[in-house]
């Protein structure tokens, strides 16, 4: 009887299951059938939730088109078990962004403003009312922030329209810091004052008074603050700031003037409008001000909620849809088990693509996520204090052109990098590249990281890694194998900052990078069987807790031990060489770096006098080979199984020109041409 009732069973939640179509031009009261299709999301979401528990197996086919929207799609527990796709061919865009009409665009009038405009710009700069069209994100930027200030963004025909900057694209150098300002709380708190070069902020003191801002990695190449300006002088060419920066300003290598490098732009300034694209906008009045760069629809993203949540959902599908124009989040993930994101497309958001935050056995699987304000997809989950793995994935996916708001600490994958709580991820076949900052950051234990390719990372920032974990003894068991990473002259490519520890970095490529593996006076880290090819440096290890006291002082790594039991079963057994942390915390102990190959590298190895508590063994030093052919040293490595590969949901590889960056960031950080790097590539990886 058992069996003959699971089939009937089976047959009935066969039968029961429905498929439903939604289209621009349908109507809710519509049956749902691809004759006669819904309207809304809403529409068919609430027509399965009457089925209850029938409705699994369940497909609602979205009909190409854009579907705008005002509110997030929210689905729960009571919409699991269902699937939410495209028709096939069709281009199916859920949009949060806000259609400008083209009455809404006005010519300017005001003499005021005219006579700020660069002259090439008058004529050419539409005037448009945000009060009018009902925008909300539109208020004063803080007095210091580091991403975009909760601004709205524009958009032209798919384009990310730039807010208004000087010098148009680079940086401005300090000439010299006069005072470093005030960071502590007391009384005397103050911004910085520095020198700046030539006459061009002479033009900008009106600007000062209704508001001005500038952006710069004023002491680190790490942390990038925008802050307010409070006054220009002219005559000494000196700004000074309205508020300090964590630290103050003037590069902490070379305190208490600088270095005269320290980059630096203006930003927000109608005055710097002077190609097409540009925008600013007026606080006061809330005008943008916009020279379009065409003909086109002009977009602006306003909307900072979710296009999509999923809380306590499960077994939801997600497939072939495109979530654009947000100023937030494209989905966000909570709690439940097995949903999937598959052979989507999340670009022209404000924030990050995918988030994940808990449950089990989530994925984003073979999804282009680009031109994205911050991360491409964040990851968090798992049980730290039980070792419980997560097992959340993304695999598959082309990931670039993001931290275009957020510059640093937005990379194409986040593992709970700022939270610390993630255990058991996997991050395999991704595509990543053209970041101003790190490619995936990672903190947690027992991730999968591996045939991942990585190019062209940290073109507008430095000390990063393509791959980067920092200070974290108990951080242990990741494991990142068969990655190649190339083209990343301003990156280390595997880097454990500050004392982390516990890692593997297996029989993965490097080409071209800063350092290759990177150990900054960590415990336990295991680099073996990997190739280093014209790097700067090829292994660097060093015993920087001496001096840096990384020992029981050190408050934020007592805190990340005492919060785990690592004394006790599951942690004693799993990582057993942690009940010894304590001993000489502050020495590098326990490393192993071997059997690695390092081929025409700058400096093959660079480590501290002060290592000999690791090993270092069997490490072979070789020349470029004749022709630069280095096949012959590479026979092992999978390279036809790095990077993306096809599968059901990614039909078709991207073309060497979609995935080949952008050129100019590559010449301008001192990469090669395209040709060159490409054909570079080929004698590597054929």
């Amino acid at each position: 009887m058992r069996p003959l009732m699971t089939l009937l069973l089976f047959l009935t939640s066969t039968v029961n299951a429905a498929d439903l179509f939604v289209a621009t031009d349908g109507d809710d009261k519509a049956p749902g059938t691809a004759a006669h299709p819904l309207h809304t999301l809403e529409a068919a979401r609430d027509r399965l939730r009457t089925m209850g528990a029938a409705k699994e197996g369940s497909t609602v086919w979205l009909r190409g088109g854009p579907y705008i929207r005002t509110e997030t799609l929210d689905l729960t527990a009571a919409d699991s078990g269902t699937t939410w796709r495209a028709v096939a061919g069709e281009e199916v865009r859920i949009s949060a962004g806000i259609a400008v009409p083209g009455a809404a665009m006005k010519s300017v009038t005001d003499p005021a403003i005219l006579e700020r405009m660069d002259p090439a710009a008058r004529g050419h700069v539409v005037e448009i009312d945000a009060a009018a069209l009902g925008l909300k994100h539109i208020a004063r930027f803080p007095d210091v922030f580091q991403d975009g200030g909760g601004l709205v963004e524009l958009y032209c025909d798919g384009r990310r329209l730039t807010l208004s900057r000087w010098p148009n694209r680079g940086y401005a150098n300090m000439v010299r810091v006069t005072d470093p300002g005030d960071w502590s709380n007391g009384p005397n708190r103050h911004g910085g004052t520095f020198v700046y070069p030539g006459d061009r902020p002479s033009h900008w003191l009106t600007a000062v008074r209704d508001g001005l801002w500038v952006d710069g990695f004023w002491r680190v190449p790490w942390i990038s603050e925008k802050v307010r300006v409070a006054s220009i002088d002219p005559a000494s060419h000196r700004i000074t700031h309205a508020a300090p920066v964590q630290m103050g300003i003037g590069s902490k290598y070379h305190r208490p003037e600088g270095d005269g490098k320290e980059p630096w732009y203006a930003l927000n300034l109608l005055e710097e409008i002077d190609t097409p694209g540009e925008w600013s906008i007026d606080f006061s009045t809330r005008k943008i001000y916009l020279w379009p760069p065409s003909a086109g629809q002009v977009t602006i993203a306003d909307r900072d909620a979710p296009i999509l949540s999923m809380r306590g959902a499960s077994n939801v599908k997600v497939a072939g849809l495109t979530f654009e124009y947000g100023l937030g989040d494209g989905i966000e993930i909570q709690y439940g088990a097995d949903n999937l994101i598959a052979g989507s497309t999340f670009r022209n958001l404000g924030k990050t693509g995918v988030v994940i935050n808990g449950g089990t056995h989530h994925g984003v699987q073979s999804c282009d996520i680009y031109n994205l304000g911050q991360t491409g997809v964040f990851l968090s989950g798992g049980d730290r204090k039980t070792l419980t793995p997560a097992r959340h994935f993304v695999v598959n996916n082309h990931i670039h052109h993001v931290g275009q708001v957020l510059k640093t600490y937005a990379p194409g994958v986040d593992i709970a990098f700022g939270v610390k709580q993630a255990v058991g991820m996997t991050v395999a076949h991704n595509l990543i590249h053209d970041l101003p900052h790190a490619a995936v950051l990672y903190s947690g234990n027992d991730h999968l990281i591996e045939l991942n390719e990585v190019h062209n990372v940290a073109l507008d920032s430095g000390d990063v890694g393509a791959f980067y974990t920092t200070n974290d003894w108990t951080s242990r068991g990741n494991v990142l194998r068969h990655n190649y990473v190339h083209h990343a002259s301003g990156a280390n490519a595997f880097y454990m900052d500050d004392g982390d520890c516990g890692d593997t970095i297996l029989e993965n490529v490097i080409y071209r990078t800063n350092y290759g593996p990177f150990i900054g006076g960590g415990h336990d880290n295991i680099v073996r069987g990997n190739f280093i090819i014209e790097a700067k440096y090829g292994l660097h290890l060093d015993a920087r807790g001496i001096a840096r006291r990384y020992d029981a002082t050190d408050k934020h790594k007592m805190a990340l031990l005492a919060g785990v039991d690592y004394q006790r079963s599951p942690w004693s057994e799993r990582y057993p060489a942690l009940l010894r942390i304590l001993d000489h915390p502050e020495l590098p102990s326990g490393n192993v770096i071997e059997d690695n190959t390092l081929i025409g590298c700058g400096q093959p190895f660079h480590f501290d006098k002060k290592v000999s508590l690791s090993t270092v063994r069997n490490n072979r030093v070789l020349p470029v080979p004749a022709g630069g052919d280095f096949r012959p040293q590479l026979k092992g490595i999978p390279f036809a199984e790095i990077g993306l590969q096809k599968d059901e949901y990614r039909r078709v590889l991207p073309s060497a020109e979609e995935t080949g960056g952008n050129s100019d960031h590559r010449q301008q950080a001192g990469f090669d041409s395209d040709i060159d790097r490409k054909a570079s590539d080929r004698k590597v990886r054929e």
